[in-house]
């Protein structure tokens, strides 16, 4: 196989994107910024459960407007997890909101390539993007905190805690 090849048949944009996320969340864990997230995020434990989702969602929904999905992902979801058991919810609980809303990224040009093209060829000045984008925001993770509230107990047994998980039993 020759480079010319390579070169033609590679999709090097979403190899680069992908690459780049995932570097960034190598980098928030070697920095010291996910330990950081993770004290923050300790301070939701004395919130009700359902507050603490949506304070998730937001986050996830808010990060991936300035990082990819991909990196938002790698970062939050471990801490969240942690959360999850902390706060004594079954993981699924936040992890499947906050996964969804990773790929909210509506409101500006840098969040996905897709938005970023959308704008320059549309001629579109970016405060039109964010005020269409932070409605489709606020739908989307609305939808979402009501949908782990109501069919996620019906569909993923929200009620119980995965035994592996579950540290309180003898």
């Amino acid at each position: 196989m020759s480079w010319e090849a390579v070169h033609k048949k590679v999709p090097w944009g979403i190899v680069l994107l992908l690459g780049g996320g995932l570097a960034l969340a190598e980098g928030a864990k070697h920095s010291g910024l996910s330990i950081y997230f993770s004290q923050q995020l300790a301070r939701l434990k004395d919130l009700p459960k359902e507050a603490v989702v949506v304070v998730v969602c937001l986050l996830a929904g808010g990060m991936t407007e300035f990082a990819s999905n991909t990196a938002t992902a790698s970062i939050l979801l471990p801490l969240l997890a942690n959360l999850a058991l902390t706060i004594q919810v079954n993981p699924l609980y936040l992890l499947i909101p906050a996964t969804a809303c990773c790929a909210y990224a509506f409101m500006l040009p840098v969040a996905t390539p897709g938005n970023a093209i959308v704008l320059s060829a549309s001629g579109m000045r970016t405060i039109v993007m964010i005020r269409a984008g932070i409605v489709m925001n606020i739908a989307c993770i609305t939808v979402t905190v009501f949908l782990i509230n109501t069919l996620g107990y019906a569909i993923f047994d929200l009620n119980t805690i995965p035994t592996f998980k579950n540290y309180t039993i003898v």
